[in-house]
């Protein structure tokens, strides 16, 4: 199983999904939090981003060099912004990088490294893209229940469900 092409395009489009959802979010929204110690929006925000490079540092050091121009910090795990445009842009060279990662590795029939004994997606490194993925449902979820929460009205709460619609395209 090497086609990663369908894959590839999952993850293309869940960037878009992001996208969608930070064209949407102002400032005050990054305040938002439960009030019960959960992360605030601009922390679950800045946290997906930082997975991406933070996977990568450990799995394929060498295509974290882009994430690490953003945060400025190795190990990355611990960065945070609360600006829109760092958070998009840590994002977007996150989501480039794991593609060239996963890319490389598929190309060349070589896991990725597993410093660690974690588990680093040992049976086909595409499988780090469906993660992400996966992590950034959740992630999205909380968000918009968090705005929910804050009192968005129907109308914001179901233009921020539209983005479910570039799945389908």
């Amino acid at each position: 199983m090497t086609d990663t092409t369908l894959l590839l395009e999952s993850f293309r489009r869940n960037g878009r999904v992001n996208a969608h959802l930070l064209d949407d979010l102002t400032d005050a929204d990054l305040a938002l939090s439960d009030g019960r110690g959960g992360m605030t929006v601009a922390r679950l925000l800045s946290h997906m981003g930082v997975s991406r490079g933070g996977w990568l540092a450990e799995m394929s050091p060498e295509h974290v060099a882009s994430t690490v121009a953003i945060t400025g910090t190795t190990p990355i795990w611990n960065w945070h912004a609360d600006d829109l445009a760092a958070i998009r842009a840590l994002l977007e060279a996150g989501d480039e990088a794991a593609i060239q990662a996963v890319q490389a590795h598929a190309a060349s029939g070589e896991p990725f490294a597993d410093p660690h004994g974690v588990g680093t997606f040992p049976s086909n490194p595409a499988l780090f893209l469906l993660y992400m993925i996966v992590h950034d449902a959740n992630h999205r979820g909380q968000i918009v229940a968090l705005l929910r929460q804050a009192g968005a009205s129907k109308e914001r709460l179901d233009h921020l469900e539209d983005g479910w619609n570039l799945w389908r395209a």
